[in-house]
């Protein structure tokens, strides 16, 4: 039978701590590359002998000549290599490491503006309309909601946005994605700072108590408000029991586990907040993730609407899944073994994946060291006769894993590896550092 090859993929994982002077040492330039002298993880440029190139080297391949792109996977494993690529036949792109960002929208006040109801002895729902991160429900969005709640007597905007946030947490804490979106509240009260006589807070992601270096009672009451931050877009949290130990909050507190210093926090009295407008913003949380579970990756998607449809809805942030995540990289290299013999297609079990990726919290592994930037080398050759009467095409995607120690932003370290790779390619090494 006739067909096409076509879309071929290949991915090639590097490690931005191994170093040029170590994998010279290892393979000089010249040398046959194998499983037995190549570093795991490094990633280097061959001849269609499999002998080590360099940037002059590469450079002397004329139009027409043939080359790979391999990556050590350790003595014991058998060298990842690319298809063999001609030299004047591949086009590059580069697509820098860009992180993920989480859908946020608010009810009624959103940081700038808007308003909750007021209405006494009324109920009031949110509903959410969300899309699983896992192949049996993602199709099938279905809804959750925070609500019904019902204000009492007396209802004001501060009692409706704590009763939403509180059983909104309740209704999420169960959902297999942890929370799946964080509910915190929002108040247009500009707030009056902590101080010394309170000191440093610190509150722990997931906990109702706060803990106080000085006293927490010196500040705050019960049904006062605290908010975590400066700014009127911070969170604001009710107070429902205070001590010289801390304060504790009517729901657990969903932000980063974290310090806030004497006037790094404020305080809303009752009073105030019984008079202030509030809103209810909800986050996508970022969503426990492994290729073998899942088999793919998403930044949470939702939508919402209020009970009350006069009632200010706004879209504060959209979801991006980022570029170059380890999530993302993660996937690709899972889904790359099709193309080279292990069984890893979708509706049957699955050969678990190598842990290549560096994954946070695994081995030492942080958020800042599990960047990655691609480059994407996308071929083309004609097979006819071969095996097909059409052409073959693909793509090899060469992930470089970034360091973070450089202030605000994760590089390809000068000395790694890596950078010898991008420059032996004739690429700018820059270009992937993260954006």
């Amino acid at each position: 039978m006739l067909r096409k090859a076509n879309n071929v993929f290949s991915v090639i994982l590097g490690d931005v701590t191994v170093t040029t002077a170590a994998v010279n040492a290892a393979v000089p330039v010249g040398t046959v590359v194998s499983n037995l002298n190549l570093p795991n993880n490094a990633v280097v440029i061959t001849d269609a002998g499999l002998r080590r190139l360099d940037a002059a080297a590469y450079t002397a391949l004329a139009t027409g000549d043939q080359f790979f792109v391999i990556q050590g996977r350790g003595a014991t494993q058998p060298l990842m290599k690319s298809p063999i690529l001609t030299k004047g036949k591949i086009k590059f792109s580069i697509a820098p490491h860009k992180r993920a960002q989480q859908q946020s929208t608010a009810v009624g006040y959103n940081g700038t503006t808007g308003a909750l109801p007021v209405a006494n002895n009324t109920n009031f729902f949110i509903k959410i309309r969300k899309r699983d991160n896992d192949a049996a429900n993602r199709s099938q969005p279905f809804s959750l909601f925070a609500g019904p709640v019902r204000t009492d007597a007396t209802g004001t905007q501060a009692e409706l946005a704590s009763l939403l946030v509180s059983n909104g947490w309740l209704n999420f804490k169960d959902e297999p994605a942890r929370y799946y979106l964080r509910f915190e509240a929002l108040c247009d009260n500009v707030g009056a700072p902590t101080t010394a006589a309170t000191g440093t807070l610190a509150a722990t992601n997931g906990s109702l108590f706060v803990s106080a270096t000085v006293s927490g009672a010196a500040e705050f009451s019960v049904g006062d408000y605290v908010r975590f931050g400066t700014a009127t877009t911070d969170p604001v949290y009710k107070v429902v029991a205070t001590a010289v130990g801390g304060i504790t909050l009517d729901s657990p507190y969903v932000g980063t586990t974290g310090t806030f210093a004497a006037g790094a926090a404020e305080f809303i009295t009752a009073a105030l907040a019984a008079v202030a407008n509030f809103g209810v913003r909800m986050t996508g949380d970022v969503n426990p993730f492994d290729v073998n579970q899942w088999r793919d990756y998403y930044a949470n998607r939702f939508t919402v609407s209020f009970s009350d449809s006069t009632t200010l809805l706004t879209h504060l942030q959209g979801a991006f899944n980022g570029n170059g995540v380890w999530q993302q990289v993660a996937m690709d290299e899972y889904l790359s073994y099709g193309y080279e013999g292990e069984n890893n297609q979708l509706a049957v079990p699955s050969i678990p994946r190598d842990q290549t990726v560096k994954i946070p919290g695994i081995g030492g592994n942080t958020v800042n060291t599990s960047k990655y930037s691609a480059l994407n080398i996308a071929w083309e050759e004609s097979i006819s006769g071969l095996v097909s009467m059409d052409g073959g095409k693909g793509n090899v995607l060469v992930y470089f894993n970034l360091d973070n120690s450089a202030p605000g932003a994760g590089v390809v370290t000068g000395t790694s590896i890596e950078a010898n790779t991008i420059l032996t390619l004739g690429l700018t090494v820059a270009n992937f550092n993260e954006v």
